[in-house]
């Protein structure tokens, strides 16, 4: 039997939305509803935030990379690929420093 899927509609001013999808994309999530599925999962946890946030940037830019691999290299620049480097790092450092106190 499939699972049962609910749908739900909200109402919001298109600036909401704007900032939403804003900040969906800024945290690696491809759709609105991921983002906001996600945000109301977690609401009031605290703590891991800031990683989720860098391991959901990680995970996108880990797909660019995919894209590059299958040919689509103009999708990635130099400045890129220093970046997830980077942000790859801070995202394990921050789990190691959570998990070592």
């Amino acid at each position: 039997m499939p699972a049962k899927t609910i749908s739900y509609t909200i109402r919001q001013a298109p600036e909401v939305a704007s900032q939403i999808d804003d900040m969906a994309k800024k945290n690696g999530f491809a759709t609105r509803a991921k983002f906001m599925t996600h945000a109301a999962l977690t609401y009031g946890c605290g703590g891991d935030e800031a990683i989720v946030a860098e391991l959901s940037w990680i995970s996108y830019a880990l797909h660019q990379l995919d894209r590059a691999a299958a040919g689509r290299l103009h999708l990635l620049k130099p400045r890129a690929i220093d970046d997830i480097g980077r942000r790859a790092r801070a995202a394990l450092n921050a789990i190691i420093d959570r998990n070592a106190g």
